[in-house]
């Protein structure tokens, strides 16, 4: 009799167990009916009151429970651990896993095709019909400001690394026809863009075989390297002494800046900054650098600001995408003042503050550097255009 018990206990174990399983994170789920929604989830259905509405409830209330089933965030976890570890791979397609341990930006949305983050900086990738345009009124801007800028196109580790790329991208990243070479040699530029603007492509693969500029789990660019790109920069656009001494760094273990995208699988690399307190260099980063506009700062969010008694008494303007912080700590090595402000979010500025920013950032215009740092997707894709076109200054004023 007992032996039977058992036997039957043992047949239907694992249904016991499974049941159990889905039981706790369904009883979670029913208790989250009763939280403050969350905007970033989908939200509990209304009760229906027509036949339609009823119709429709079932796929509603199906991403309702997918957003709210307990445990969901530790299944998640389980899931990314097992794919990155197992198999090489990751659960989004904004991310890749590429060759000799690099991992890819692989695109910027989960809308977009697979790689097309890398595809559009690689060889197959055709520039925004808005860009060329936009680049000639950027520089005709600024001249008939009385103003010089430059304009740094920084490429990114997809183009800079190709040997890393997945292998059926190898031979389109290995090519040194791009979207921004291709924009440079068009007869529609102008010569005055042309001139103002570098694209080092070659260099920094060559740089990059003795010093890191992108480490094998970032996105942004990071390392001892990018002091190279700004020695280049300066050197090739300004009048800029380069005889200062190399800035102390620090080497630690950071986070990558694609670790969020998936959760449970720690992407941390070793990182080498600028150590600019023991080099005699003021560093400040975020809005209360900048006293003189507050309310611009804090919307902006991405600033930052340097001061080097030891250089020479020059101001160097960072203007910039995400790509510009990293080489400002480093470019404050070579003058005594850098400022730099990422447009990301000048949109948000009211007209108030673009004023005050205009103002503010284009001022001392004989003792100041003006340089543009964009990635290669950023120059070639817009987001150039729309940081910038709404503080592009004015005309200069007539001289008396």
């Amino acid at each position: 009799m007992g032996s039977t018990m058992l036997a039957q206990v043992g047949r239907h174990t694992a249904k016991i167990c499974i049941i159990f399983m889905l039981a706790v994170p369904a009883l979670m789920s029913i208790k989250a009916t009763r939280r403050p929604d969350d905007p970033n989830l989908t939200a509990l259905p209304a009760r229906p009151h027509t036949f339609q509405q009823l119709v429709e409830m079932p796929p509603k209330v199906t991403a309702w429970v997918s957003d709210h089933f307990g445990f969901r965030r530790q299944f998640i976890m389980a899931d990314n651990i097992m794919r990155f570890y197992l198999f090489h791979e990751f659960p989004s397609v904004q991310l890749a896993y590429g060759q000799n341990g690099r991992y890819f930006m692989a695109a910027h949305a989960k809308t977009v095709g697979p790689y097309q983050a890398m595809t559009t900086v690689c060889g197959k990738g055709k520039a925004n019909a808005s860009t060329i345009p936009y680049l000639n009124k950027l520089f005709t801007t600024f001249h008939a400001a009385g103003m010089d800028p430059k304009l740094l196109v920084v490429a990114s580790s997809p183009a800079v690394y190709p040997e890393d790329v997945p292998a059926d991208l190898v031979e389109e990243c290995t090519s040194t026809d791009t979207p921004p070479a291709r924009v440079l040699a068009s007869p529609e530029l102008l010569p005055q863009a042309r001139k103002s603007i570098l694209y080092p492509l070659n260099e920094m693969r060559e740089i990059r075989k003795t010093a890191t500029l992108f480490p094998k789990t970032w996105f942004h660019w990071n390392g001892e390297g990018i002091d190279q790109v700004a020695r280049l920069t300066l050197s090739h656009f300004f009048q800029t002494p380069l005889d200062q001494p190399p800035l102390k760094v620090r080497t630690y273990m950071g986070h990558s800046d694609l670790g969020h995208m998936v959760i449970g699988v720690k992407l941390d690399t070793e990182l080498t900054e600028p150590d600019h307190g023991a080099s005699g260099i003021k560093a400040c980063y975020g809005a209360d650098c900048y006293p003189e506009m507050p309310g611009v700062a804090r919307v902006l969010g991405d600033v930052s600001r340097f001061h080097n008694p030891n250089a020479p008494k020059r101001r160097l303007l960072v203007i910039s995408d995400s790509f510009g912080a990293k080489l400002a700590q480093w470019n404050a090595r070579y003058y005594g003042e850098v400022e730099h402000f990422c447009t990301t979010h000048t949109y948000e500025l009211n007209p108030q503050q673009v004023a005050s920013m205009k103002s503010y950032i284009y001022r001392d215009r004989e003792n100041t550097d003006i340089l543009f740092v964009y990635h290669d997707g950023g120059a070639m894709y817009d987001v150039l255009l729309l940081g910038t076109q709404g503080i592009l200054p004015g005309p200069a004023a007539p001289k008396p």
